[in-house]
């Protein structure tokens, strides 16, 4: 699962390389599921950004209360009804500087930081949904695309985000249809070492935290584990 991302500064860098129009949106270090998270899309041809509600409602779904799915599994996407036409049809890519995840150690969920091994913003893949709620308003909303975990992420989940590079990104943005086939074929885990991660304050753990403080690494802690060490060994 990915559900807390963080949207505060080269991320803009991915909104412009693929010429969507500008947008404003202030500086976010701890974006969870129900909250509005930017994501761009192409709807009837034209390319937008746009802040949109992090919790994947379907088009069917007559409960406008539902908090909806941060997260689809790419595996089998297309024989889950609630995300078939999405993936064939409506894909997005939510542009980040980084995400959290939780580590389990003994007793305790221990929360770490990703963020691209080369200091850029990463491009996830989502998908959209578009639904019509009973008093005529239409509703879209957003989920991110995930994936089995590359060497790094593994060391705290068992889950990572779609990490979309080069032309995967305009190839998952377009409208056209796609197969099975092909949709898989883009929802790949992301290569070794693409990924740098590092340990984070437990004050993450509260949505109501935010700051840049959030996603500095944690020193000093009696228990930090020699996490780097781990991995390049």
């Amino acid at each position: 699962m990915c559900g807390r991302v963080t949207q505060f500064s080269r991320w803009e860098e991915i909104v412009r390389s693929l010429a969507a129009p500008p947008v404003a949106h202030g500086p976010r270090f701890n974006i969870s599921p129900g909250t509005p998270l930017l994501t761009l899309r192409r709807e009837q041809g034209r390319l937008s950004a746009e802040a949109l509600p992090w919790g994947f409602v379907p088009a069917w779904s007559v409960d406008t209360k539902e908090p909806g799915h941060a997260n689809a599994r790419a595996e089998g996407i297309f024989e889950r009804p609630t995300f078939r036409e999405a993936a064939r049809l409506r894909r997005c890519i939510v542009p980040i500087d980084g995400y959290y995840e939780w580590k389990t150690e003994g007793r305790l969920k221990v929360p770490y930081y990703f963020r691209a091994a080369d200091g850029g913003p990463l491009a996830v893949g989502g998908l959209w949904s578009f639904q019509m709620t009973p008093d005529g308003l239409a509703r879209r909303s957003v989920c991110l695309v995930t994936v089995a975990p590359n060497r790094e992420a593994a060391e705290v989940h068992s889950r990572m985000p779609v990490v979309l590079m080069g032309a995967a990104r305009q190839a998952w943005l377009s409208e056209r249809a796609i197969s099975p086939e092909d949709f898989a074929s883009l929802a790949i885990t992301a290569p070794e070492r693409t990924l740098s991660l590092h340990r984070v304050s437990p004050d993450v753990n509260r949505v109501a935290c935010e700051g840049r403080q959030l996603v500095e690494p944690m020193v000093g802690a009696a228990d930090q584990p020699d996490f780097f060490g781990d991995l390049l060994g």
